[in-house]
């Protein structure tokens, strides 16, 4: 048998509040974040400066890293050495 004590085990208790819908939540946390912007506009800027940087740089890498695929050798991963087309 099991040697849990049962006071480490959740019981699963039905609770009558129903939580929170995930469109209430989301509206919710909208809310904070705005009045965060509100209150520290500086920082709010300075983050959405850094979103975008990193969406940037993620696009940037992404179109490199497709633009040698499908071709011979045009990966790291190539693994044999290159032959020069004379």
């Amino acid at each position: 048998m099991s040697s849990i004590p049962d006071t480490a085990m959740p019981k699963a208790v039905e609770s009558d509040a129903q939580s929170p819908s995930l469109a209430s939540r989301a509206t919710a946390q909208a809310r904070r974040a705005a009045g965060l912007v509100r209150g520290n506009p500086k920082t709010a800027i300075a983050a959405g400066a850094a979103v975008a940087a990193g969406v940037a740089t993620a696009a940037v890498v992404r179109a490199r890293r497709g633009k040698g695929a499908g071709t011979e050798g045009g990966g790291k991963s190539g693994g044999g050495s290159k032959k020069k087309k004379v």
